[in-house]
């Protein structure tokens, strides 16, 4: 296709003159042979018979090759100007075409630059260079691994808010670590927590601030066996019910939680009988816990932990979209 536009175009700047010489001689005979046969009939109506009245026509006229060649040579002295200043103008267009695509389509198809990029913060990938990072260990110190660490990061870029949400895994070590998360010479905030099977959740929240974090460490003490039991209005266990643990307040009063953005690597589902094993409370705490009914929205439950290691059953609301019939 282009080669061929090419081509159309190569042959337009190299069009002789002649062309143009061609259509003119065209037209010209086209209006000298009008004029003739005007003044023929004017002259048959005054009584001439037609050879005579074509004749007469042909006399007062003149040469007619004489009147084409000056006609023509008029013609082209006229249009030889524009005509090769046309093609100069065409030529100058297509160069001028040539040479933006050239300059800019590279740049624009070009990937951005590390140092323009905006990161999930809404500043400059250069600019979110904070890690977070830490430990976590048992009651005892030692290292603690699996732990799932859920880390919300709260950033105020130009015109603009951002919540992101991070995870990551315990090594073996107990050690974690969350690669350019933050702005540290921005304003940001965090909420980070800390979640491993039979021990208590624990989190941390740091409010507006700037510069490097220091490394969080966590120490999870062992929790109660709480037990989730769902159940529909009929006694008939249900499977398949979504949970997490949301929120529980220490003996301090300092609370404890793990935002809904970034607790999806903790939720569990409950068994063919019903049974959600939910391992990260004390006995007697007042707790908060998020759950889903197979065809409901999220909800949450306020609960109290049983002392006697009781389950704790839970039905749908009336406003679950659940139908347990």
């Amino acid at each position: 296709m282009i080669r061929h536009w090419f081509r159309t175009l190569v042959s337009y700047l190299r069009l002789p003159l002649i062309a143009h010489a061609d259509r003119e001689l065209h037209d010209l005979r086209e209006e000298i042979e009008f004029h003739l046969s005007s003044s023929a009939a004017d002259h048959h109506s005054e009584g001439m018979d037609p050879r005579q009245s074509q004749q007469t026509a042909l006399d007062q006229f003149g040469d007619v090759k004489t009147v084409v060649d000056d006609c023509c040579d008029v013609s082209l002295s006229r249009h030889l100007l524009w005509h090769r200043l046309h093609q100069l103008l065409t030529l100058g267009l297509v160069v001028a075409m040539g040479w933006l695509i050239w300059i800019y389509y590279p740049s624009e198809n070009k990937p951005s630059s590390d140092n323009t990029q905006l990161a999930a913060s809404g500043y400059r990938k250069s600019e979110t260079t904070g890690d977070i990072k830490g430990t976590v260990v048992t009651e005892d110190g030692h290292p603690l691994s699996d732990t799932h660490i859920l880390a919300v990061v709260k950033t105020w870029p130009p015109h603009g808010f951002r919540q992101n949400s991070f995870t990551a895994v315990t090594r073996p070590d107990g050690t974690f670590l969350i690669e350019n998360v933050y702005p540290p010479g921005q304003e940001y905030e965090v909420q980070i927590a800390a979640i491993a099977d039979a021990h208590l959740l624990k989190s941390e929240y740091i409010s507006m601030r700037t510069g490097t974090l220091d490394p969080f460490h966590f120490q999870l003490t062992k929790s109660a066996a709480l037990v989730l039991h769902f159940e529909s209005k009929t006694g008939t266990p249900l499977a398949g019910v979504s949970a997490f643990p949301f929120e529980r307040i220490d003996q301090s009063g300092q609370e404890h939680c793990i935002y809904f953005c970034s607790a999806r690597p903790v939720v569990r589902q409950s068994n063919q009988a019903g049974i959600l094993p939910m391992p990260h409370f004390l006995s007697g705490e007042q707790v908060t816990v998020y759950i889903q009914f197979p065809g409901g929205e999220w909800q949450t439950r306020k609960l109290t932990v049983p002392t006697d290691n009781q389950a704790v059953t839970l039905t749908p609301e009336p406003s679950s979209r659940l139908d347990d019939g």
